[in-house]
């Protein structure tokens, strides 16, 4: 069985890649996300404000991390990988803001209140 020998590293993804960019995407990403969280815990912001910037930051993290680690753009060898991205984002903030929601309304949602009334009728365990 005669199999295809090519060599990985002429492949044009590979050959996109240098350790310049891939430095320089950990860098800005690094930079980001430090300053992200130095914001978080100065809680020196608004809570409208601080959402902004902190989801500000995120992106431009994740446009940093498209454009130097996955070499991503609007031309037409890559247009594909670019839209998945793009239509990706939106199911990814979908699902981080409905857990977000889930867990701070756990409490309320699963816990049962007793009514004043019906505590004060009902026997406790230590009665």
């Amino acid at each position: 069985m005669a199999g295809s020998h090519s060599n990985p590293l002429a492949h044009p993804e590979v050959q996109q890649g240098s350790a310049l960019r891939y430095i320089a995407g950990f860098i800005s990403t690094v930079v980001l996300m430090g300053a992200a969280l130095i914001v978080t815990m100065r809680h020196d912001l608004p809570y409208q404000s601080f959402v902004e910037l902190v989801g500000g930051l995120a992106f431009l993290a994740l446009l940093s991390q498209a454009a130097l680690f996955y070499g991503l753009d609007i031309s037409r060898a890559q247009i594909w990988k670019s839209v998945s991205l793009i239509l990706t984002v939106p199911l990814f903030i979908i699902t981080v803001g409905l857990t977000v929601w889930m867990f701070q309304s756990l409490d309320q949602r699963t816990m049962v209140m007793p009514s004043s009334t019906a505590a004060a009728s009902q026997p406790t365990l230590l009665q």
